[in-house]
C-alpha cells in the first residue's frame, strides 16, 4: 500500500482542511478526496502521469486545485477578467473581419473593374489602377488649326 508524502498532505490540508489523499487500489492511482459532512469522502481528482501511468502526488496537483478553486478569487475580479476576455475577443474579431473585407476588396477590384467596364460597354482599360502616362503634344491640335492660330 502506497502513502503520499507528509509535506504534500500538509500543503493539501493548508489549502482546505476537508481535502485528503489516498491510494485507490481499484484504479491503482492516488486520488484526492473531499470529505463531505454527510456521506463520507468524494473523489475529486485522479493523480496520473502524462500517459495515464502511476505517479506520486506533488505540488503540480496542489497548483491545479488552486487554479480550479473559483471561491478563492473574489467575484468582482473574476467578472473583470471575463469582461476583459470578451472585450479582447470582440476587438480581435472586428479587426479580423475588417482586414478580411479589405483584403477581399483589394483583390476583387482588379478583377471586377474590367468586367464592369465591359458590361457598361466602355472602351479601354477603364480606370486602370496603375499610373497613367500622359503623352506630350507634338505640333498643333486640330482645334488650333481650325481656329487659325
Amino acid at each position: 500500500m502506497y502513502t503520499p508524502s507528509r509535506s504534500f498532505l500538509r500543503e493539501l490540508k493548508h489549502l482546505d482542511r476537508n481535502l485528503g489523499c489516498k491510494y485507490e487500489p481499484g484504479h491503482e492511482h492516488f486520488v484526492i478526496t473531499y470529505n463531505r459532512p454527510h456521506g463520507g469522502d468524494v473523489p475529486i481528482m485522479l493523480i496520473e502521469g502524462m500517459e495515464g501511468e502511476f505517479r506520486y502526488p506533488n505540488m503540480r496537483d496542489i497548483q491545479t486545485l488552486q487554479q480550479a478553486d473559483t471561491h478563492r478569487v473574489p467575484l468582482k475580479e473574476r467578472m473583470q477578467k471575463n469582461a476583459f476576455y470578451f472585450e479582447e475577443t470582440r476587438r480581435k474579431q472586428r479587426e479580423r473581419s475588417r482586414d478580411e473585407f479589405r483584403q477581399r476588396t483589394l483583390e476583387d477590384r482588379r478583377q471586377l473593374m474590367p468586367r464592369f467596364a465591359k458590361m457598361a460597354n466602355e472602351a479601354g482599360k477603364h480606370n486602370s489602377t496603375f499610373r497613367r502616362v500622359e503623352l506630350k503634344q507634338r505640333g498643333k491640335t486640330i482645334e488650333q488649326i481650325q481656329r487659325g492660330a
